[in-house]
This record gives C-alpha cells, sequence and structure tokens, in this order.
C-alpha cells in the first residue's frame, strides 16, 4: 500500500510544479521525510495525509486514488437482488415483531389423520 501512495503523492507534487523542499514547507513537515514517502520507506499516519491533502490542494481521498480507483465497472446490484433482499428483511422484520411481543408463530392447520384399521 506504501508503494501506489508514494507513486501518487510524488504524481500529485510534479503536476503542481512543487520539489520536495516545497512541499515539506507547505505542509509543515521536513523534506527528508516526504522523500521517505515517496519512496514507500515511511508510513505516514493520518495527520500527515491531511497536512499533505492540504498542501497539495486536494481531497484527502485523492492520494489513495491509485490504491482504491473509483472504477466504473465496479459491482451494481440489480434490481432482481434488491428486491430479494427487501423481501427478506421484511420477513426477517415480521420474525423479529413476533418474538419481540412474544406471539408464537402461526402453526398451519394439519390435514385430518386417517384412522387406523
Amino acid at each position: 500500500m506504501l508503494r501506489p501512495l508514494g507513486s501518487q503523492l510524488r504524481r500529485l507534487r510534479l503536476e503542481r510544479k512543487l520539489s520536495q523542499e516545497s512541499l515539506a514547507e507547505l505542509a509543515g513537515l521536513n523534506y527528508k521525510y516526504i522523500g521517505r514517502i515517496e519512496l514507500a520507506k515511511a508510513d505516514p499516519g493520518a495527520d500527515v495525509l491531511v497536512r499533505l491533502a492540504r498542501a497539495l490542494g486536494v481531497p484527502v481521498g485523492e492520494l489513495f486514488e491509485t490504491i482504491t480507483p473509483t472504477d466504473s465497472s465496479a459491482y451494481r446490484v440489480s434490481p432482481a437482488d434488491v428486491e430479494s433482499a427487501t423481501d427478506a428483511i421484511a420477513m426477517l422484520r415480521t420474525v423479529i415483531d413476533r418474538m419481540i411481543t412474544r406471539q408464537p408463530r402461526p402453526t398451519p392447520a394439519r390435514a385430518p389423520r386417517r384412522a387406523r384399521r
């Protein structure tokens, strides 16, 4: 995970024509630390990622774009699956309501027994 993060940080920095030193100054970090992040030798915490994102003028999520790309071919739920899930939830809701109110489940009517010979 560190290698794609470092590559993305470097790409964003170079797009803005910033040196490691100038990015470090904007983010309030040491330039050597920026280099270590880009080379995947350091694991930055959340506070460092927020500082870097602000210095680059991007949302924090953009630092992770190469790790978790926004792909248009992501799994989509079909209407049939949505309907099945809705039915299952309704059934569960009914069962839970019965359990809460301690109502027994209605027993199905039985066919009469045959007389023995």
